[in-house]
């Protein structure tokens, strides 16, 4: 599941170090008189006012356990929570996580990432966290596989501040899905819900609404006997730079799954 996210990422993260480098050079004359001025420099690094999070997470309409349904009908089969399983994960180069869990009652996943100075509890690192839920499948015999995620719900919250030259801050997320076998990545989707990039003397915060993500549906080959798993989720990522001050990112996403369809052989 992680390799198809972090080629995608790893493109942005290029590309961000090219930008920043070229950014930098642009700078380096101004970077250099502020560096050499220690008045200047201490103006820069002083302490900016915190990030805050404390958005409300809570629906109750979601919030209450349910049961376990699998009903063939036309060969189709329905899953609510609890789903066969939950999963996360975050890379390895980066930070750390603040929180992430996975619900399996409700199928509600929740995640949160710092970074920088400005984010309570931020490390030195960018933040990319991947969770959810997903169900197995073993067909009879060999045929297509239908997987469909008919509705998602996703709320957020990010908040990000630059303060300084060439400092800058990101915060992004998303909900995804994929089909996997053996170990194996069949088909997937990733989708882009929000993104917010700040630069230079910068800060913004900002909390959605609960809302629903749209249909997410694949087909794949499948052959008799083998185990096929459905995976839907979120993900979210976070990363500053200060330079000549201070700056962070933090974001929390809450993604709610109520159901699941498989259609197969």
């Amino acid at each position: 599941m992680a390799v198809p996210a972090v080629e995608s990422r790893n493109r942005y993260l290029e590309s961000e170090a090219a930008a920043t480098e070229l950014s930098n050079e642009i700078n380096r004359p101004l970077l250099t008189l502020i560096e050499q001025d220690d008045k200047a420099r201490r103006a820069a690094e002083e302490a900016m006012p915190l990030l805050s999070a404390e958005p409300d997470f809570h629906v109750d309409w979601l919030d209450s356990p349910g049961v376990a349904v699998e009903a063939a009908r036309d060969e189709r089969s329905y899953f609510w929570p609890p789903f066969h399983f939950g999963w996360a994960w975050h890379r390895i180069d980066g930070g750390r996580p603040h929180q992430v869990f996975t619900d399996r009652p409700s199928g509600v996943a929740f995640m949160d990432g710092r970074v920088g100075p400005l984010a309570p509890g931020g490390g030195s690192k960018f933040v990319e966290i991947h969770a959810g839920f997903g169900v197995g499948f073993r067909p009879a015999r060999d045929g297509v596989l239908t997987a469909t995620s008919d509705r998602r719900f996703m709320k957020f919250y990010y908040g990000v501040a630059a303060h300084g030259l060439g400092s800058w801050a990101v915060a992004e997320g998303g909900t995804e899905c994929s089909i996997m076998s053996e170990g194996n990545w069949k088909a997937g989707e990733s989708r882009k819900k929000f993104r917010k990039r700040v630069s230079v003397n910068e800060r913004e915060t900002f909390e959605s609404n609960l809302f629903g993500d749209g249909v997410m549906r694949h087909m794949v080959p499948v052959r008799a006997g083998h185990d096929y798993q459905f995976n839907v989720g979120a993900w979210l990522f976070v990363d500053c730079t200060s330079a000549i001050g201070q700056s962070g990112a933090l974001a929390q996403v809450r993604c709610e799954v109520p159901i699941m369809e498989l259609t197969g052989p």
